[in-house]
């Protein structure tokens, strides 16, 4: 038997399609025929036996922020194996590769949308974010507190905008563990919903000083109802401002939108009983070289060194004891060590670590990691701190 993970050739995006239409449940695998020109077959990654494809998937190369800083972040997705194929480790195979293959690029992180937590879990990845759902009725007061009249408006955005709202998004990607640093190719998913349904509708929200100083982008849904698709509010006014445009709609039945677990939303409403929400699970993510991920810290990392012991059984390069130096400069040195860790954990708990999706003391009071010297437990708190619950926007 032959095992060989690659690319996939033109004539081969209709298995393609067809594997991952069965593996999906899909009933129509020729809409995703059609669809050919919304794929860079340089993204596919797919095992073949003996020349017969077996599994599908795809490899994007993303940069992710984290920590204030953006990192190469390699993006997993379309995983699909007909029935009759699953239990020979093919997928075991590719994801094998996939690894192998962001490592030798000095890709330091991989995330992936799963469609089981438990089955991806065992080639390292971890459980690091959940979204908020908030649904609103249809209602004549939203906020206890509106925005103040001169505090700015609303305008409607142009496709000429774009920039407005890609600096917008920066700003705020910068501050929170997780979000994108967008390609135009991600852009245009936003603004044009190339996938398919109504186009958005954009609006901008200008301060006093006829600043932008926020976006929304709404998506119109059937039985007069609309979906707020992102919001990104550079303070309470914009964020305001821009969900109050909902309450002038007297024909909207209500209103979803998705963000960050911790928003605090609810303690802004007129009543927040009104206002349901729900809880769903996103992300997970996975370090794939600590020596290259550990270099980068939360800007509050106390200066101090600790030696970090990590179990990683799919990608052994990363077991051992890595001896973790911050500098006064902020930056840091990662360093194999032969002395005993001071701190020790799988590659997944780590992982959530890394994100700031647990803390320290979260991490040990579920038992999910072992400290052996509490002395370096101030230095090790600081490492990878966060006043936010990881979070991304995009889908993939």
């Amino acid at each position: 038997m032959t095992l060989e993970v690659r690319r996939i050739a033109e004539q081969e995006w209709e298995m393609y399609c067809q594997i991952r239409a069965e593996s999906y449940h899909q009933l129509y695998p020729e809409r995703a025929v059609e669809m050919r020109h919304l794929t860079d077959l340089n993204d596919t990654r797919c095992v073949f036996v003996d020349g017969e494809m077996k599994v599908t998937g795809r490899l994007f190369a993303y940069t992710q922020y984290l920590h204030g800083q953006a990192l190469p972040m390699g993006g997993v997705a379309s995983i699909a194996t007909r029935i009759e194929e699953r239990g020979q480790g093919y997928v075991r195979a590719m994801l094998s590769a996939m690894l192998q293959e962001l490592k030798e690029n000095g890709v330091p992180v991989s995330c992936l949308h799963p469609s089981s937590y438990a089955f991806y879990r065992q080639f390292g990845y971890e459980y690091c974010c959940e979204k908020r759902i908030f649904k609103s009725p249809a209602s004549s007061r939203l906020f206890a507190t509106p925005a103040s009249p001169d505090s700015g408006r609303v305008i409607r955005s142009s496709p000429e905008e774009l920039d407005t709202l890609k600096s917008l998004y920066e700003r705020e990607a910068k501050s929170r563990n997780g979000l994108l640093q967008r390609t135009d190719r991600e852009w245009v998913k936003i603004v044009q919903n190339v996938f398919g349904g109504p186009k958005p509708q954009i609006y901008l929200w200008i301060d006093a000083q006829n600043e932008p100083q926020g976006y929304m982008v709404l998506i119109q849904e059937e039985g007069h109802k609309k979906f707020v698709k992102e919001l990104i509010a550079a303070n309470i006014d914009a964020q305001k401002g821009l969900l109050a445009l909902l309450e002038r709609d007297n024909l909207l039945q209500g209103w979803e939108w998705e963000t960050g677990i911790d928003s605090i939303l609810p303690a802004l409403l007129h009543d927040p009983k009104q206002m349901k929400s729900d809880t769903e699970n996103w992300f997970m993510g996975r370090i794939v070289d600590v020596t290259t991920a550990w270099k980068v810290t939360s800007p509050q990392a106390q200066t101090g060194s600790v030696r970090l012991g990590v179990t990683d059984t799919f990608a052994p390069w990363n077991e051992g004891t890595w001896q973790v130096t911050v500098e006064q400069s902020g930056q840091a040195e990662v360093a194999a060590s032969s002395e005993p860790a001071q701190a020790s954990a799988d590659i997944g708990t780590w992982t959530q670590l890394f994100y700031g999706y647990l803390s320290v003391e979260q991490a040990l009071f579920l038992g999910k990691l072992s400290v052996h010297d509490p002395n370096v437990l101030p230095v090790l708190s600081s490492l990878w701190t966060s006043s936010q619950k990881p979070l991304m926007l995009d889908y993939f």
